[in-house]
C-alpha cells in the first residue's frame, strides 16, 4: 500500500475505515474520485464495532422510512453480490417473536413492525399464538413461550458474511486505482478552510505513534464510530451527555442436531419499555471454518455502558452471560442445541444516541443549525446497527459530500442530524 505524503491532497478524505467507511470508498472511487480512508487502528481491525462474522438483515421495522431504506439496501447488497462474485447475504427466514402488546423497544415491538408491513403490503407470516410459534419453528420450546406470545416470519431476511463484505467493499475500490489508505493514525484535527458554507476544504491532521502529517480533502466523510465526538470536536460539535457506549456481549454454541430448522430470531420478551427481555440469534452459518455447526445468539441489552471511549474495558458481562445461558436453556429445544456449552464469549461495541437512532447527514455547523460545512457528511452514533444499511449508506454518504442533496432524503430524516438533544 503505498505511503502518504504530508500535504497529499484528495478529492475525498473518509475518517473511520468499517463497514460504513469502506462503503462510503466504494461508491466515492466508482465516481472517479480520489479517496483517501484513515482508520486509527487499521482497516479490518477487531476493535471497532465491523468486527466478528455475522449480522443481522432484516426488512421488518417500526416504521416505513427504514423499511423502505432497507429495501433499497438489500438490493444494493444484491448488484454488490453479483458484481464481485462474492457471496455475502445467506438467505433464510427471520422470525420476529414476543408479547402481542409489548412496549417498543430500540428494536421496535411486535405489534409495531406488523403495522409497518402491513402499511407497506409486504408479505410476511403471522403466528397468532405460541403453538402457532412452536409449529413452524419447534426449535423455540412451547412450555417457554407466555400465552400471550404471536410472531411474523419474513422471508426476504438474512444473516450478511461480515468480513466478506468488507473485503468485497474494499478489493473494489482498490482495484479502480484511485483509493489510498492512512492506517494506524488517529484523527487529532480538523481545520476547514476557503468560503464558508460554500467552497471550503478541509486539512485533515493525523497522528501516529512515530510522526504527524496534514493531508487535505476537497470533501469530507466522517464515520468514525465511537470515536465520534473527538473527530467532531474541531468542527464545533459536541455530543451530549446522553449519548452512550453499549458494551454488547455474544457468544457461540455448538449445533447437536440439524434435523430442527434454528431461524434467523428476535425475541421482544420485554415487559416495559427497555431492552432487557430482548434476545436474538443465527442460524449455523459458514462464513469461517470456525463457525461450522455453531450458533450466535445474544441479549440485546447490556449492563455495560460509558461515556467516553477510554472507559471501555473489553471484558465479558458474567452476569449477562448468566442471564442469556439460563434464558437459552429455557427458550431452546436442547435436542438441537448443546446449550450447557457456551463458546468463544466476546463484546461488540453499539453507539446508541440519546434517541435510539442513528445519525446521518450534512454536518451542521452548530447544533440544530440548517447551515452546514460544505462538502462534508457524517454517519455517526450507528456503530452496531448499521451494517444491514451499509451500500445504501455509503452511496448516500457520498451524494450528500459531493452534491449535497440524496434522493433518499425525505427517508433519511428520521435520522436527521439536526435532532435536539444529539449536540451542545
Amino acid at each position: 500500500m503505498q505511503s502518504i505524503k504530508p500535504g497529499s491532497e484528495y478529492d475525498v478524505v473518509i475518517i473511520g475505515g468499517g463497514i460504513v467507511g469502506l462503503a462510503s470508498a466504494y461508491y466515492a472511487t466508482a465516481r472517479g474520485l480520489r479517496t483517501l480512508v484513515v482508520d486509527q487502528y487499521g482497516i479490518r481491525n477487531n476493535v471497532n464495532s465491523s468486527k466478528g462474522n455475522e449480522r443481522m438483515f432484516r426488512l421488518m421495522q417500526d416504521n416505513t422510512s427504514e423499511a423502505r431504506l432497507a429495501e433499497t439496501s438489500l438490493a444494493l447488497w444484491m448488484e454488490l453480490q453479483m458484481a464481485t462474485g462474492t457471496p455475502l447475504l445467506a438467505m433464510d427466514d427471520l422470525i420476529f417473536f414476543g408479547h402481542k402488546d409489548a412496549p417498543l423497544t430500540t428494536e421496535g415491538n411486535v405489534s409495531q413492525v406488523k403495522k409497518t408491513m402491513d402499511r407497506m403490503a409486504m408479505p410476511y407470516e403471522y403466528l397468532d399464538s405460541p403453538d402457532a410459534i412452536h409449529k413452524r419453528f419447534p426449535v423455540f420450546n412451547r412450555e417457554a413461550l407466555p400465552s400471550d406470545y404471536v410472531g411474523l416470519v419474513q422471508a426476504s431476511s438474512a444473516s450478511i458474511n461480515v468480513q466478506a463484505a468488507a473485503s468485497a467493499f474494499f478489493s473494489a475500490a482498490m482495484k479502480t486505482g484511485r483509493l489510498s489508505v492512512l492506517e494506524k493514525y488517529a484523527v487529532s484535527g480538523l481545520e476547514p478552510s476557503g468560503v464558508p458554507h460554500q467552497n471550503q476544504t478541509y486539512a485533515i491532521y493525523a497522528q501516529s505513534e512515530q510522526d504527524a502529517l496534514c493531508i487535505r480533502g476537497r470533501h469530507l466523510i466522517l464515520s468514525p464510530g465511537v470515536w465520534a465526538d473527538s473527530v467532531l470536536n474541531p468542527l464545533g460539535l459536541h455530543q451530549t451527555r446522553d449519548w452512550k457506549i453499549w458494551q454488547m456481549n455474544y457468544a457461540y454454541w455448538p449445533v447437536k442436531s440439524h434435523d430442527v430448522k434454528i431461524p434467523i430470531w428476535f425475541e421482544f420478551g420485554n415487559l416495559d419499555a427497555n431492552d432487557h427481555g430482548t434476545f436474538y440469534g443465527f442460524p449455523p452459518l459458514n462464513f469461517d471454518p470456525s463457525m461450522a455447526n455453531r450458533v450466535k445468539m445474544s441479549a440485546d441489552y447490556t449492563y455495560d455502558v460509558f461515556d467516553h471511549p477510554a472507559q471501555i474495558h473489553h471484558k465479558v458481562s458474567q452476569r449477562l452471560m448468566k442471564e442469556l445461558s439460563g434464558h437459552l436453556s429455557s427458550l431452546l429445544n436442547p435436542q438441537a442445541i448443546h446449550l450447557e456449552q457456551m463458546e468463544d464469549a466476546g463484546t461488540c461495541l453499539y453507539s446508541m444516541s440519546p434517541d435510539g437512532k442513528l445519525v446521518i447527514g450534512r454536518i451542521p455547523t452548530q447544533p440544530c443549525s440548517e447551515t452546514f460545512y460544505h462538502g462534508a457528511s457524517m454517519c455517526i452514533m450507528e456503530s452496531g446497527r448499521a451494517f444491514k444499511y451499509a451500500p445504501l449508506f455509503g452511496r448516500v454518504l457520498v451524494e450528500l459530500a459531493i452534491d449535497g442533496k440524496s434522493p433518499y432524503q425525505s427517508d433519511l430524516d428520521i435520522f436527521s442530524p439536526l435532532r435536539e438533544g444529539l449536540f451542545n
